[in-house]
């Protein structure tokens, strides 16, 4: 018995500490390349006044170079930290292959590609809806875009760890150690809904975090139907390039109140049919609660 009260210890500790960590892994990572950058501009520094030096300073610490190393070493460090946690937590006698994960893989892929696009339209709608209701809150979201170099001149550093790094760190995170911890401790739907909860707010700032917390629901439950990370990892690659690089070939309407409504209401119909897609094609759909053997 006491056993068991330990694991359960263990494991609700471990469904918040990722998240914790990973804001942690930031905040030394900005300090580190910051540090550096000024090591840098004082090593390279060619002017010859004060404030030529403070403008080089700022120049640099505030360009997209930097703020991209500073998230490829998040990522870096995230990556190996997190990778190990998962493994050595949740993935003894398993293995992280893709096969034998589908029943049928071409209904498989149709569900990825209609839950990602059907996603993005929620998460548009969701965005604008949320920007006219509180215009601060979109304000926020696209200067932190832009701080971030994630706006329409993205560089290349800030791409790749878009589309790439930043998912795959992010779903080791939460798909991975939180939503595993979460399900030895309670029903899986309970897990799904507190990881999407943690997702959204690891985001800090409340339009990206409302439909991260969205996208995180989705997420979760296809955790839990295939009960392997590299799917969630491809969904959220997938995700993050078409919301990336391509959101503006996307058709949008909705000029009207009716139209409006509308699309959303296919939007959501879109995303729940890739869903309820994934579920036939799952190989071992599995609706019973783990947190009850420990």
């Amino acid at each position: 018995m006491n056993q068991n009260k330990d694991n359960r210890g263990k494991y609700i500790f471990w469904i918040f500490i990722p998240c914790i960590l990973a804001l942690v892994i930031q905040y030394i990572a900005s300090i580190v390349v910051l540090e550096g950058s000024v090591a840098y501009v004082l090593g390279t520094f060619k002017g010859a006044t004060w404030d030529e030096l403070m403008d080089s300073v700022l120049k640099l610490m505030l360009s997209d170079t930097v703020n991209g190393i500073i998230f490829v070493l998040y990522s870096a460090v995230g990556m190996c930290i997190f990778i190990s946690c998962y493994h050595k937590m949740f993935m003894e006698n398993k293995t992280y292959s893709l096969k034998g994960i589908s029943k049928n893989i071409p209904v498989t892929i149709a569900g990825l590609l209609m839950f990602c696009i059907g996603m993005q339209y929620v998460s548009v709608f969701l965005m604008n809806a949320l920007g006219t209701a509180f215009p601060a809150w979109m304000e926020e979201y696209e200067m932190i875009l832009e701080n971030a170099g994630l706006d329409d001149e993205i560089s290349v550093i800030m791409g790749i760890y878009a589309v790439i790094l930043g998912p795959i760190v992010e779903e080791f995170i939460f798909r991975g150690i939180t939503f595993g911890a979460a399900k030895k401790v309670m029903p899986y739907y309970l897990a799904i809904i507190v990881q999407a909860i943690l997702f959204g707010a690891f985001h800090m700032n409340a339009i990206q975090g409302c439909y991260a917390f969205v996208l995180g629901l989705g997420l979760g439950y296809i955790m839990h139907l295939y009960d392997n990370i590299w799917v969630t990892i491809m969904v959220h690659i997938l995700y993050n390039l078409v919301g990336t690089f391509f959101s503006e070939f996307l058709p949008f309407s909705g000029d009207t109140l009716i139209s409006f409504f509308f699309s959303v209401l296919l939007a959501l119909m879109v995303t729940y049919g890739g869903l309820l897609l994934l579920k036939r094609s799952a190989a071992s759909v599995k609706e019973e609660d783990n947190y009850s053997d420990i």
